[in-house]
């Protein structure tokens, strides 16, 4: 896995050199950059204009919204920004994440081998600060695989959901007897009971038998594609609503 790589377009590959071609579990930064291109990967831009026309919006928009609190006019215009000794708060706003500012993809497979896997790769959301790593890039937040009993991916607001290790628990709860759906919900709701007023996100888990549930929270619906044996030529999307 890798966290804050740049300039290079095949990301899934690259997390996987780093688990073929080394014995460590996560690179950072520039350095994951520069593994990547050790190995051959080609570095070119990744912005398009659409996303060079967005930041350009942005920033004529003083710079808002950003992820920035408790600091001197974060709110009206761009930084660099100093800490407001005044304020304290701890509180978290409600979440900004929609289909239009993010673009996590996660996915699980299973082979006819009982083989599974798991990944996910994302930019990030809009206007981030620099540096932020997602949940996509943490072991147990993004993703999580246990080919003796099944895998899971989560998207949503990263920040609070990688608090929770939702792929994790989402297996772990699948261990314990729970079905994939169940396991979704449950892993969920942990999360949510702790920030209702926020959370937008959701969880799919996929058993090793091959069967697979979701649940999500702070939206109306959720939905996710299956390719499974009941036609293996097309992809199926599946929707479900949302606990509340």
């Amino acid at each position: 896995m890798y966290h804050n790589l740049k300039s290079v377009r095949e990301a899934s590959k690259v997390a996987r050199a780093v688990l073929e071609h080394t014995y460590h579990s996560v690179l950072v930064g520039e350095n994951a950059t520069n593994f990547a291109l050790s190995l051959g990967f080609k570095s070119q831009p990744l912005s398009s204009q659409r996303s060079i026309n967005i930041w350009e919006d942005w920033k004529k928009a003083n710079c808002q919204p950003n992820y920035w609190k408790n600091m001197v006019n974060s709110t009206t215009k761009c930084g660099p920004y100093i800490p407001n000794l005044l304020t304290d708060d701890h509180h978290y706003r409600k979440s900004s994440i929609n289909r239009r500012n993010h673009d996590t993809i996660g996915m699980i497979t299973l082979d006819r081998h009982g083989k599974m896997a798991a990944g996910t790769t994302t930019n990030g959301m809009n206007h981030k600060i620099p540096g932020r790593s997602s949940d996509s890039a943490l072991p147990g937040c993004g993703a999580f695989v246990d080919e003796s009993v099944g895998g899971a991916v989560a998207t949503g607001d990263g920040d609070i959901m990688m608090r929770f290790s939702p792929a994790f628990l989402a297996v772990e709860l699948m261990r314990g007897g729970m079905s994939p759906k169940q396991a979704a919900e449950e892993s969920i709701t942990r999360i949510s009971t702790k920030y209702p007023n926020s959370l937008s996100g959701a969880v799919i888990a996929a058993n090793k038998d091959g069967k697979y549930g979701a649940a999500c929270y702070g939206m109306d619906k959720f939905p996710y594609s299956v390719r499974d044996s009941q036609d293996s030529a097309k992809t199926r999307v599946v929707e479900v609503d949302c606990l509340s």
